[in-house]
C-alpha cells in the first residue's frame, strides 16, 4: 500500500487516511436523517390537507341542512324537513329544532358526520315573522 503513494504525499496524508471514509459515512448518515424528516413533513401535511378539506365539507353539509330546514318552516321548502339526509358522504342528524309556531325564537342544531371520525356542529337561532 506504501507503493502508491510518494514520500512527499505519504507524509502530509500519512496517518489521516481513514478520515475520508468516516466522513462519508457521516455525511450519508446526515442526508438520510434529513430525507426521513422531509418524508415525515410531507406526509403529516398531506393528512393535515385532507382533514382540513373533510372538515370544511362537514361544515358546509351541516350549514346545508340548518338552512334547508329553516327554508322549510318558512314554507319556502315546500313544507318538507329534512330528518337526516345524507350530503356528499356526510350523514347529517338534526339534533335539536325547537320550531313551533311563528313569531317565537327558535333554535336549530345540526350535526355532520363523516365515516371517517370528521363530524362538525352548526346552531342558528332564527325567528320567523309570520
Amino acid at each position: 500500500m506504501s507503493e502508491m503513494y510518494p514520500d512527499s504525499l505519504r507524509r502530509i496524508i500519512g496517518p489521516e487516511k481513514g478520515f475520508g471514509l468516516i466522513a462519508a459515512v457521516f455525511v450519508v448518515v446526515v442526508l438520510a436523517v434529513f430525507g426521513l424528516l422531509i418524508a415525515r413533513y410531507t406526509t403529516t401535511s398531506q393528512v393535515e390537507s385532507v382533514e382540513d378539506y373533510l372538515w370544511a365539507q362537514a361544515l358546509y353539509s351541516a350549514e346545508t341542512v340548518m338552512r334547508l330546514n329553516i327554508l322549510s318552516h318558512d314554507n319556502g321548502g315546500g313544507g318538507t324537513v329534512f330528518t337526516s339526509p345524507s350530503v356528499m358522504n356526510f350523514t347529517t342528524v338534526i339534533e335539536e329544532d325547537t320550531f313551533n309556531f311563528p313569531n317565537i325564537p327558535s333554535i336549530i342544531r345540526v350535526k355532520a358526520h363523516h365515516p371517517t371520525g370528521v363530524s362538525r356542529t352548526v346552531e342558528a337561532k332564527y325567528l320567523l315573522a309570520n
